[in-house]
């Protein structure tokens, strides 16, 4: 499973429904979801705690499989492939934010970045150097050698969206991205999403319960008990 050409995936889910097992009881978090999303496009899919705005954000992720119904990134289905083949493709054409950062403490700004470098086999200097220009790109470059622990939440999610960015994904997914952040690295951080979205023409799709965040994306998803609500 090669990287998926083209500067944006576009991603398409058709009837997808997801059934979770709990104690023998059928939850479902997804009831027969239809979306396209363009390549190259910003959407923010809203919804309350327990909507289904993270499990859907999981599926696009190749983090989990549906149900029932039908997963594509371009004219390619993806919800058949194998559990290696999703790896390699999260990998090669999947950047991930999450809210709580998830950098590895005790390890350098730089470390971080460089970690899905050393999955894709590229030689140390070469990622290294390439880390480096990530890190100035995002305004961290005079604290790459900082761990986590030393730096600000603002500059964690900084190093986080360099590690993201790392293999130049076709697309982008961001699980509440500014939900640990006061208001003003919250506007910093959704205003470098933005930037590096129309730099790198990836997708971005962001899952956020905060509305003032969700007007700066091009297209706004709702989504309630599993099923979509409105587009605007």
């Amino acid at each position: 499973m090669t990287k998926i050409d083209g500067p944006g995936i576009s991603v398409h889910l058709e009837a997808v429904t997801k059934i979770y097992s709990v104690s023998g009881e059928e939850l479902p978090a997804l009831r027969g979801v239809s979306l396209s999303i363009g390549g190259g496009e910003s959407v923010a899919i809203v919804g309350s705690s327990g909507s289904g705005k993270s499990t859907l954000l999981h599926l696009m992720g190749l983090l989990d499989r549906p149900t029932s119904g039908s997963l594509s990134f371009g004219d390619r289905r993806v919800d058949t492939l194998s559990a290696t083949d999703r790896a390699v493709l999260r990998n090669r054409s999947i950047g991930f934010i999450f809210q709580n950062f998830q950098l590895i403490p005790r390890t350098s700004a730089l470390e971080n970045v460089e970690m899905p470098l050393l999955y894709r086999g590229l030689p140390a200097r070469e990622r290294r150097e390439h880390a480096r220009d990530l890190l100035a790109s995002v305004g961290m470059g005079d604290r790459e050698r900082h761990t986590s622990s030393q730096l600000s939440g603002g500059q964690q999610q900084r190093v986080a969206i360099a590690r993201a960015i790392a293999g130049s994904p076709g697309l982008l997914l961001a699980d509440e991205p500014t939900g640990n952040l006061d208001s003003r690295s919250a506007s910093t951080i959704l205003d470098l999403l933005l930037s590096l979205r129309d730099r790198f023409k990836t997708t971005l799709v962001l899952v956020t319960h905060d509305m003032e965040v969700a007007r700066h994306l091009s297209r706004t998803i709702r989504v309630r008990d599993g099923q979509l609500e409105a587009s605007s």
